[in-house]
């Protein structure tokens, strides 16, 4: 059985496939929002065709060194990094933009209320802190309100363990020597690279937890001195990309007669070079940015007889940013506020079935130095919503329709739906399918961006919506599990920036874009290793302006062909994890001509125990040197080695009364 599971995953996806610009503006504040969802087993959520779950002993295992190159290895999920550490990453599900991803830490929305989408180099979380990362692709506004157009990803950090643990991780990163060029035309000169590059950035984290907390610190410094190659092919040394973070999390429990109470706390700071792009350079830009963010939660699932479980949850946050272009240059500072309070249910009625449903409210505030409101007030959203998700069983089918109405100040409210049947074959084989429609809010800098430095907002603009659909069939056993189906999105009134006829970009309802593809996944034991793969293919058409199916245009930036290669081998003092990305070429342009080439980017991770409470990793990126860019205009790091020794302490279990 176990050979034969790649080769089952493998004609599948060919049957199955037989049948079948970002803007460019300084980097702004991105404050967390706060949706908590009720901890149900996740079959119990809303049941989106494409659904990965990636488990904890995967993420410690993967050769991945940080959280965007892990979700490389999720079907439909394209990266958009602009550099190594602290430099500006996002990614996208099914081809959607970053704005149409909605992302969840805890429960804990952080997509920005200034831009709309979400840094994953903002959030500051080492992977040793993650247990579960549950991406699910497909329109899911109908459950979590706006923004969820491609899909919802959502992180689940430590809550604490039944031991007291520490852990302490001291980390350097290195590029390999090199000569540069410096200077350009005559008075261009090669110089060696400095020794310099050997300690180019270095990380400390600090972990512990116990029965009832869990708590976490870390502080790293890069340089980012990192080689690449300009337009002319010289070698140059990236400038201006210098970074110094420190964030931290705490967590905690208290159990009740009847439920549980518990909190969440997250900080982080970070001041960081904004080197721009090659194109347009700034190598005087810096900024300075923080966020802050306090959640309670309420649980219990005594109500009823245990038929009735309730969950409340307040919360509050804050943040900041200060970014200056050059010394001489005024400084723009943001700060952004949320509140709000969530509510959900999950009863269990008399019917074979569940009944989910939920009430919202958010206000977000924006006091910024740059975005103002219409009528020059600083800009806020008043914003609730309330839905319902029942689910009916009618013997090996189970269908899961969903309603939720959402109320908006500031721009037309509206209704989400979604539909979803499933289909049990046996106890390890199960279809799923789903139809649903999804809106993006604009943002703050999409409606009031003030009419300088060459842009300017657009307070008529409309949300974004779409519809979705796909199918699946997966089938789950200890020693292997797979899963391949198909999808389609059309999305409609896309927001999108582009210059007029005096060459100010505008934010406009420009047009509508269609996204079929396919999607296949994979995993298995052969031995002594975990291996897994995943395929996309993803063949978007730009429906705008004057464009159609027979244009034949591709979306930019998102690639036809995306697949991913893992592997992992455990033994008693040594591990090792290699992880292989590739990516089609991509268009940057709807005209289709210019574009960036494939990548096939590697990883590798080795990892010795030096004892029962030591272990020392060798962490190696882009093993292969790939020169590419992922984003036009921001060149990635070549090879890096990262070296981490990790020392462990764990207490008695606790007394179990």
């Amino acid at each position: 059985m176990r050979s034969t599971c790649p080769v089952k995953f493998l004609l599948l996806g060919l049957l199955l496939g037989s049948a079948s610009v970002p803007r460019a503006f300084s980097q702004t504040v991105e404050l967390p929002a706060v949706i908590i969802e009720e901890t149900l087993p996740f079959d119990l959520l809303a049941p989106s065709a494409g659904t990965t779950i990636i488990e904890e002993h995967a993420i410690q295992t993967s050769a991945a060194p940080d959280l965007p190159s892990l979700l490389s290895s999720v079907p439909g999920v394209i990266l958009s990094p602009t550099g190594s550490e602290g430099a500006q990453a996002s990614v996208s599900l099914r081809g959607s933009t970053s704005n149409q991803v909605l992302v969840l830490v805890d429960g804990v929305r952080v997509t920005d209320p200034a831009t709309g989408l979400t840094d994953f180099s903002r959030l500051g979380i080492p992977l040793d802190q993650i247990v579960q990362i549950e991406v699910q692709r497909g329109g899911l506004s109908a459950q979590y309100g706006a923004d969820a157009v491609g899909g919802v990803i959502h992180i689940h950090t430590r809550r604490g363990s039944k031991n007291l643990s520490a852990r302490i991780s001291l980390e350097n990163t290195s590029f390999l020597p090199s000569s540069i060029t410096i200077g350009n035309g005559l008075s261009a000169i090669t110089v060696p690279f400095v020794g310099s590059a050997l300690i180019d950035g270095q990380s400390l984290s600090l972990a512990a937890e116990n029965q009832w907390l869990s708590a976490w610190a870390k502080i790293s410094r890069a340089a980012n001195g990192y080689p690449y190659y300009d337009t002319n092919g010289e070698r140059r040394r990236r400038e201006n990309a210098g970074l110094f973070a420190a964030s931290g999390g705490l967590q905690t429990r208290f159990p009740l007669s009847a439920g549980e109470i518990s909190s969440s706390a997250k900080v982080s700071y970070r001041s960081v070079g904004i080197p721009g792009s090659l194109d347009i350079p700034t190598p005087e830009a810096h900024q300075e940015d923080w966020n802050a963010n306090l959640t309670m939660q309420f649980r219990t699932d005594a109500l009823l007889a245990g038929a009735l479980a309730l969950e409340l949850s307040p919360y509050a946050q804050a943040g900041g940013i200060r970014y200056q272009q050059s010394q001489t240059s005024a400084v723009d500072s943001h700060i952004s506020y949320r509140a709000g309070l969530d509510s959900s249910l999950s009863w269990l009625p008399p019917w074979n079935g569940e009944v989910k449903a939920g009430a919202s409210f958010r206000y977000d505030r924006l006091e910024s130095s740059v975005v103002k409101g219409a009528d020059g007030s600083a800009p806020e959203r008043f914003s609730g919503g309330i839905f319902a998700e029942p689910s009916f069983g009618f013997g090996a089918w189970t269908a899961v329709p969903a309603l939720r109405v959402d109320i908006t100040n500031d721009f037309p409210s509206g209704v989400s739906a979604s539909f979803g049947l499933i289909h049990d074959f046996s106890k390890q084989t199960a279809i799923r399918a789903t139809i649903s429609s999804a809106y993006r809010a604009p943002s703050f800098d999409d409606l009031y961006w003030p009419a300088s430095g060459g842009a300017e907002g657009n307070p008529s603009l409309k949300p974004e919506s779409a519809i979705s659909s796909d199918i699946s069939l997966t089938h789950k056993e200890d020693a292997c599990t797979w899963s391949v189906g198909t999808f389609a999105r059309y999305a409609r009134d896309v927001i999108l920036w582009q210059p007029d006829d005096a060459g100010i970009w505008k934010p406009s309802n420009f047009g509508n874009a269609l996204y079929p593809g396919i999607e296949a996944e994979s995993s298995w034991k052969a031995g002594s290793w975990n291996l897994g793969a995943n395929y996309t293919f993803l063949y978007s058409y730009v429906l705008s302006g004057n464009l159609s199916l027979a244009d034949d245009r591709r979306v930019p930036y998102v690639p036809v062909h995306a697949a991913s290669l893992s592997a992992s081998r455990t033994t008693k003092a040594f591990k090792s994890a290699f992880l292989f990305t590739y990516q089609s070429l991509r268009f940057i342009t709807t005209g289709n001509r210019a574009f960036l080439p494939a990548t096939l980017i590697a990883n590798a991770k080795l990892t010795w125990e030096l004892g029962p409470r030591s272990d020392f990793e060798l962490s190696f990126q882009n093993l292969f040197d790939e020169r590419y860019e992922a984003v036009k205009g921001y060149p990635m790091p070549g090879f890096s080695v990262s070296a981490t020794v990790t020392l462990r302490f764990e207490g008695a279990r606790p007394e179990q009364n």
